[in-house]
C-alpha cells in the first residue's frame, strides 16, 4: 500500500476552498490550541505530510513559526509556498534546516504506514534539535469504513495506542486526548447501520460558508466543555524527547 495520495486522492480530499470547510476550520483551532501550548521562543515547526499546506496557512496566520514537508509533488497553495518542500522526504530536507526544527507537526499521517514507530524513529534521529513531536489521527477501530480503505488507512487508533507507541519510542507523554466528540455519535450510527461515507470532500459555497463557520464553533466548543477522554473521531498525543 502506498503512503503518497494519488492525484484522485488529493482532487477528492483536498479540493479548492476546503480550507472553509466546518471539519479543516474546527481541526485548525484544535491544532492551533495544541501547538500554542507548546510553543516557546525561538522555537521552529514542521509539518511532516503536510499535503497542500492547509495547516501550515492556518499556524502561520496565528504567528507560529511553522514550514511543511510532502512527499508527494503536489503544488502548495500559493500562500505558503516559500514555506513548503514539496516531492521530498523529511529527512532528505538539507541539514541546515533540519537543525532549525525544535517541534514536528503529523497530523493524519501515520495512519497511512504500516510500521509507524520506525517512521518516527527515523525522524527523531534526523532533526538534532527536536524536542516535541504532535501526533494526531483518527480515532475508534469501531468507525472503520470504506472512507478508511480508499484513503490508504493501516488502523484507526486510541488513545492508549499512541501512549504505547511512545513508551516504545522512549518519549515522554505531556498529554493526550480525543476530540471531535460530537462527531462520533453519528458516524457509530452510521458505521452500526452498515452505512458508507462519502469519499469526496466538498468546499462549501459562498452561500454556505457561514453555516460551516457556526458547525465549526459548536466543535471547537466541545473541547472547552467535554472531557478529552471521551471517545471522538479523532485522537490527539504530545510527546516531549527526552
Amino acid at each position: 500500500m502506498s503512503t503518497i495520495y494519488t492525484d484522485d486522492q488529493y482532487d477528492t480530499c483536498y479540493p479548492p476552498g476546503i480550507d472553509n470547510h466546518w471539519w479543516t476550520i474546527a481541526r485548525g483551532a484544535q491544532v492551533l490550541r495544541i501547538v500554542r501550548g507548546e510553543n516557546r521562543f525561538g522555537d521552529v515547526f514542521l509539518e511532516v505530510g503536510c499535503g497542500r499546506g492547509i495547516e501550515v496557512n492556518a499556524l502561520r496566520n496565528a504567528g507560529i513559526d511553522v514550514y511543511g514537508v510532502e512527499l508527494a509533488d503536489v503544488r502548495p497553495l500559493e500562500r505558503v509556498e516559500p514555506f513548503i518542500s514539496s516531492g521530498i522526504d523529511a529527512i532528505q530536507l538539507p541539514l541546515v534546516e533540519r537543525e532549525r526544527v525544535t517541534g514536528l507537526l503529523l497530523l493524519d499521517v501515520i495512519e497511512h504506514l504500516p510500521d509507524p514507530a520506525t517512521f518516527l524513529k527515523t525522524l527523531e534521529s534526523s532533526f538534532p534539535k527536536l524536542s516535541v513531536v504532535v501526533i494526531a489521527v483518527p480515532a475508534a477501530k469501531e468507525l472503520w469504513s470504506n472512507y478508511d480503505v480508499f484513503y490508504g488507512h493501516y488502523r484507526r487508533y486510541t488513545t492508549q495506542m499512541l501512549v504505547e507507541m511512545g513508551c516504545d519510542l522512549d518519549w515522554e507523554l505531556k498529554k493526550a486526548g480525543y476530540f471531535f466528540h460530537l462527531l462520533y455519535i453519528p458516524m457509530r450510527v452510521l458505521s452500526w447501520l452498515g452505512v458508507e461515507r462519502t469519499l469526496v470532500h466538498r468546499a462549501p459555497g459562498q452561500k454556505t460558508r457561514w453555516l460551516h463557520k457556526l458547525v465549526a464553533y459548536v466543535n471547537r466548543l466541545e473541547s472547552f466543555v467535554l472531557p478529552q477522554a471521551w471517545r471522538g473521531t479523532s485522537a490527539f498525543a504530545v510527546f516531549k524527547l527526552k
